[in-house]
């Protein structure tokens, strides 16, 4: 699994892919993240938390990113 900003999305499927790993579990979170205060950026982490759960425990035949 992978976290990236909106910005990286397309870059981290890239290289994802060019190494065979179609199937990636990605988180998209918002863009940019250094401008953010470390509350904005505990609030987005908290907001997360869910979603990176079900993304580690995905069986694999579910697939990849949603």
């Amino acid at each position: 699994m992978v976290v990236v900003t909106e910005v990286f999305a397309n870059l981290a499927a890239t290289a994802a892919r060019a190494r065979g790993m179609n199937e990636l579990r990605t988180l998209v979170l918002p863009h940019p993240m250094e401008t953010r205060t470390e509350d904005e950026i505990r609030h987005l982490a908290r907001a997360a938390m869910s979603e990176i759960a079900r993304l580690l425990t995905l069986d694999r035949n579910d697939g990849g990113s949603p």
